[in-house]
């Protein structure tokens, strides 16, 4: 079948099956898939996603269910079976603007061409079973106690309260744009950049408070003229807060710590005019890879790439330093649906140790009067205003928290050298960052 005549249904199966099969992150499988569909419609592609987000999140849900409707139970079904049943199951429960006897005919469809009569004729059965169940109503998987998604939503209630945790549960089930970012060493102006994506096809929407930032949506960045000449990359507008806050300048010396795999280092390296000394450091062999990739793609050559442990990095002292350390990642959880799946909300802590560990070393890099910001893409208190706190009390004689740049959104700031985004208020990923001088 042609690629532009495929169905965007049996594609979330193809998706789902090898996710289920192999593992691995399920953005990453759908990302593969998608780099397929030329000639895709953008509303053909958003379903693709919205079934395969959708089916990942609610997959507990979803096989509570076939464990009901399947006289075998599915403990042993084929992963491309399963797929083909859950994302069945999944539009007659939670997508009402498709109509069940649709979803039902193209399920046995699949089945059919994957399989044989048989199969269709067992895949009909049981989606039409489900679709008569009119009584029955689709659970959220966050609603569902003692699951994994109900489990984070346990404790974002306690935190925050029921109306807030709503909030975000409602972003984190909206399907992610694409966040674009123009190289400023390889761009001239703002308007220039946005001309040339649109020149290439691409609806680019430029993004309040964040100049050189703009969102679009169905597109990919690995095709266009701009990204491949190094003049376009990816990057959602929070990510960049970190460099906002640590305003690097030319001529410095400025460390960049978990920095694989580069976007931020980009960014520094950019912010510097590409004039001074940035080095940036990861453990991760691998990652340290794509990084100088990316990098060298852009066209900064000049950034030195380490692959070392941070707690064993030694050099300076630098004039900056950032540390964008590893964490839960909640404030990116709609662009991984798979994401809070495989994380418990008790590893929270666990990374929190961690992460005061890295920040303690960061701190002695820097050289007096120097600057250190410490930054996340978490939502979580224990990984953000709760590790400033500690560090304020054990280091408050050697830095003081730093005043914030004046150009950041209004709504971004939270007290003295703390910003952090939002996600359902702000419409931009969820990140963290504080900001402190050395004066001792």
């Amino acid at each position: 079948m042609e690629a532009g005549k495929r169905d965007p249904r049996k594609t979330a199966g193809e998706i789902l099956a090898q996710w289920a099969e192999k593992g691995g992150k399920i953005d990453e499988i759908r990302d593969s898939h998608l780099g397929t569909m030329e000639g895709w419609d953008e509303r053909d592609r958003a379903l693709v996603t919205e079934i395969v987000y959708g089916v990942v999140r609610n997959v507990q849900t979803l096989d509570a269910e076939l464990e009901e409707l399947v006289t075998t139970g599915i403990a042993r079904m084929q992963h491309r079976l399963l797929a083909i049943l859950r994302v069945g199951l999944y539009q007659v429960r939670f997508l009402d603007r498709i109509p069940a006897h649709a979803a039902v005919s193209q399920a046995v469809d699949h089945a059919r061409e994957a399989f044989d009569s048989r199969t269709a004729g067992l895949v009909n059965a049981v989606l039409r079973r489900a679709a008569t169940q009119d009584g029955r109503r689709p659970v959220d998987a966050f609603f569902v106690d003692n699951s994994p998604l109900g489990l984070w939503r346990r404790k974002w209630v306690e935190q925050w309260g029921e109306e807030k945790t709503n909030e975000l549960i409602r972003h984190f089930e909206t399907i992610p744009r694409v966040g674009l970012r123009r190289n400023l060493l390889r761009s001239e102006t703002e308007d220039a950049w946005l001309a040339r994506l649109r020149g290439e096809g691409v609806e680019a929407k430029p993004v309040d408070g964040c100049p050189g930032y703009a969102y679009a949506s169905g597109v990919k960045p690995a095709t266009l003229p701009s990204f491949q000449e190094g003049v376009t990359t990816v990057q959602d507008p929070a990510a960049g807060l970190a460099v906002r806050l640590l305003d690097p300048q030319p001529s410095e010396t400025i460390l960049d710590l978990c920095g694989a795999p580069g976007g931020k280092a980009a960014l520094i390296f950019e912010k510097m005019g590409g004039d001074g000394k940035l080095v940036t450091a990861d453990k991760n062999m691998k990652r340290s890879k794509l990084t100088r990739e990316g990098l060298a793609r852009l066209g900064h050559g000049g950034v030195e790439v380490v692959t070392e442990d941070v707690l064993h990095c030694q050099g300076g002292p630098y004039d900056r330093v950032l540390i964008d350390v590893p964490c839960s990642g909640t404030g990116v959880a709609h662009r991984r649906a798979d994401l809070l799946l495989n994380h418990h909300p008790l590893q929270v802590e666990k990374l929190a140790r961690m992460q005061r560990m890295l920040l303690a070393h960061a701190a002695t890099l820097v050289k007096q009067g120097g600057v250190l910001v410490y930054s996340t893409c978490s939502l979580e208190p224990e990984e953000n205003e709760n590790q400033a706190r500690t560090f304020d009390r054990k280091f408050g004689k050697e830095f003081v928290r730093d005043d914030l740049p004046s150009d950041l959104p209004q709504g971004w700031i939270r007290e003295t050298g703390v910003a952090g985004t939002w996600p359902p208020r702000d419409k931009v990923d969820g990140a963290f960052a504080v900001r402190w001088r050395r004066v001792g």
